[in-house]
């Protein structure tokens, strides 16, 4: 063999290199491929055995803490259902755990240990205070009745499981929007992150249904403020109560508390009762108004004073006045199917934990400012000016929110010679325990 010249033996050393850089490069690619398929094994395992767990349904804040509520404690596994046979299972451990619970929870109330069932333990209905079962919020809805005689113009219009909803199709997740309970917030969480669009589902397993709900008492403020505006006689849009100037008519019929608005003809004749010119830093400046906190001297919150005694209830004259359980419930007065039930107080955070249940712990929100808070301005009423009157009536008027999402009372409620109660007896029909408020709404202040 003749001798090699330097150029050959460069050469040979180059392609020894680079024959030996190649080999390790895919000895490593094929180790990797290894690991990854290992991993994606074990996660899709993983997840298909976690389907299995009975405690999906979503459990909110131990009740005896709900007094000062500061976020809500997932109690249960939030796992989405993976069919409908599955579920059902789920659903029968999950009630017959609840059921447990509150069998020895009423023992100890009657004082009856010797009581095996609670047909028996609730042969004539116990009465307690709002937020004193030992359930969570989702548990204790679930047991919810609505008597329809009393809520009927709560319920939704056909009081089915058929609803408009939020819905992924994509993810088989379905948001039940609740007006004044974090609605704005959960609509656009729903559309930016889920890709959701808001249609008429049936809500039925495989299904994963989450809703959010309020204190009731924060909520009615809230709820009274929007209703307020809505159905002023000077707003054109979707009112029944609009008061044409020109033709000298209701659009429909006249507002059932028209002293609501009294010598107001226009929204700056609001406006200016609760931003009044002299509290501007520019008299002129309506702009102003919008997030000035209210400068109003009581004329707004005596209207509203006025108003919860004379509400009966059972009449609201606008959808933001309904309240929540029988939005929630069907015609027939029971809970419509929920997987899910959260808690404005901390919507944030249970936003974002929803979202990296389903995306992943390291999910960016597609919206920079994360989870919004919805439409937010200042009350337009005074509301430091509302009696301790009042605020009880309200809670009376609410009553069923507070017993069937387990919410306790305020203090201000508390107070007085007459309590307000919730009520359990046994439903012969469901063969459960129903729970309801203690009273119905009616006409007369407490």
């Amino acid at each position: 063999m003749p001798p090699r010249g330097n150029a050959q033996i460069r050469k040979h050393k180059y392609v020894k290199y680079s024959t030996g850089k190649v080999l390790k490069l895919v000895f490593a690619s094929t180790v990797a491929l290894v690991i990854v398929s290992i991993f994606v094994t074990y996660n899709l395992t993983t997840a298909v055995k976690s389907s299995d767990n009975p405690m999906r349904g979503k459990l909110i804040d131990d009740p005896r803490k709900l007094r000062n509520i500061k976020s809500s404690k997932d109690g249960g596994n939030n796992i989405q259902p993976v069919n409908k046979s599955a579920n059902d299972k789920q659903q029968a451990a999950f009630v017959a755990q609840s059921n447990q619970i509150l069998l020895q929870w009423i023992k100890e109330r009657r004082k009856d240990q010797t009581s095996s069932s609670l047909s028996d333990l609730l042969s004539t209905p116990l009465y307690y205070s709002p937020g004193a079962l030992p359930l969570s919020q989702l548990s204790t809805f679930q047991l919810c009745y609505t008597d329809p005689k009393v809520y009927s113009n709560h319920l939704s219009p056909g009081g089915s499981s058929r609803r408009r909803a939020s819905y992924s199709e994509k993810h088989k997740l379905a948001y039940v929007l609740v007006p004044k309970s974090g609605s704005s917030t959960g609509r656009f969480m729903m559309k930016h992150e889920f890709e959701a669009d808001e249609k008429f589902i049936t809500l039925k397993p495989p299904l994963n249904v989450i809703t959010f709900v309020r204190e009731p008492l924060s909520r009615f403020m809230s709820q009274y403020d929007e209703a307020y505006v809505r159905t002023a006689p000077w707003q054109k849009s979707d009112n029944p109560y609009y008061w044409n100037p020109e033709t000298k008519k209701y659009r429909e019929h006249p507002h059932p508390f028209p002293h609501l608005f009294e010598n107001m003809h226009s929204y700056h004749d609001y406006e200016d009762t609760f931003c009044p010119p002299s509290t501007r830093k520019v008299p002129h400046n309506r702009r102003e108004c919008i997030d000035k906190p209210s400068a109003e001297n009581g004329t707004l919150t005596h209207r509203l004073e006025r108003f919860v005694s004379e509400y009966d209830g059972r009449h609201p004259f606008d959808v933001h006045l309904k309240f929540q359980v029988p939005l929630l419930s069907t015609s027939d007065g029971y809970p419509i199917y929920l997987t899910e039930l959260h808690n404005t107080t901390n919507s944030e955070a249970d936003w974002t934990a929803i979202a990296k249940r389903y995306f992943g712990s390291d999910h960016v929100f597609k919206n920079k400012d994360g989870v919004i808070e919805g439409r937010s301005y200042p009350r337009r009423f005074n509301s430091k000016l509302v009696s301790a009157q009042t605020q009880k009536r309200i809670c009376e008027l609410a009553l069923i929110d507070y017993c069937c999402l387990n919410f306790p009372l305020p203090d201000i409620c508390e107070e007085g010679e007459k309590k307000l109660t919730c009520k359990i007896d046994y439903d012969e029909a469901k063969k459960s325990a129903r729970v309801q408020p203690g009273l119905f709404p009616n006409k007369e202040i407490s």
